[in-house]
């Protein structure tokens, strides 16, 4: 499943639209290379890529939230940490028996996540940052 990214994604902070961009197009790469049969290897590989990538945003987005007082910084944190967990529990299951998770459902997954994670809650953060602007 194909992620566009599209202006109904945009939060106006540059580096996290780009960033975000970033995972669109990892993302997408990911599941053209499941789709061209991958190699188990190279699963992973692009899997750690994709984490690694993610818990760098995730800064990004976390530095911007303590610097505004977010109010509900510690549940938009904890949704990041959600999907760092499954992710992990992923490439664990991976190591153990690669047929435990079909590849072609791990691209929609992360995919569906990524949507669905800025379109509620980077969304509503950037509104709070746009009404209450942090000094830089």
């Amino acid at each position: 499943m194909r992620i566009q990214w599209g202006g109904q994604f945009a939060t106006g902070h540059a580096l996290v639209d780009h960033q975000h961009e970033a995972l669109f197009d990892a993302i997408n790469a990911f599941d053209g290379a499941l789709e061209a049969g991958l190699a188990p290897e190279r699963m992973d590989e692009m899997l750690a890529f994709l984490e690694r990538y993610a818990r760098e945003h995730f800064v990004t987005e976390e530095f911007l939230m303590m610097r505004s007082d977010f109010p509900a910084r510690a549940d938009h944190r904890l949704e990041h940490e959600r999907l760092l967990l499954r992710v992990k529990f992923i490439r664990e299951l991976r190591d153990q028996d690669p047929s435990l998770v079909p590849p072609e459902g791990l691209g929609r997954f992360l995919g569906e996540w990524l949507t669905s994670h800025i379109l509620t809650w980077d969304l509503a953060f950037f509104r709070f940052l746009g009404e209450h602007p942090v000094e830089p």
